[in-house]
């Protein structure tokens, strides 16, 4: 395999799994409940929604992935 396309393919890796960071965090639900949390009477106990677990866990593999494929692109930096 060249160089350009291993390079092109963490490229084309590490655009994806930024995209995959921002919209995992902006479609997440608030966690906090406005100025009620200040005096804690916000502490209600409440079973997270499947699609918050979800993103959490699509924000951590991009992240990793993210941070992967950046490294493997500044090794393979062209000369």
């Amino acid at each position: 395999m060249k160089l350009e396309t291993l390079r092109l393919i963490f490229l084309i890796l590490d655009f994806a799994s930024s995209i995959g960071i921002i919209l995992g965090y902006l479609l997440q639900s608030p966690k906090a409940s406005g100025l009620g949390s200040i005096s804690g009477g916000a502490t209600v106990y409440k079973a997270r929604k499947p699609l918050d677990a979800f993103l959490d866990k699509l924000i951590i593999w991009s992240a990793i992935i993210f941070a992967i494929s950046t490294l493997i692109l500044a090794v393979l930096r062209p000369a």
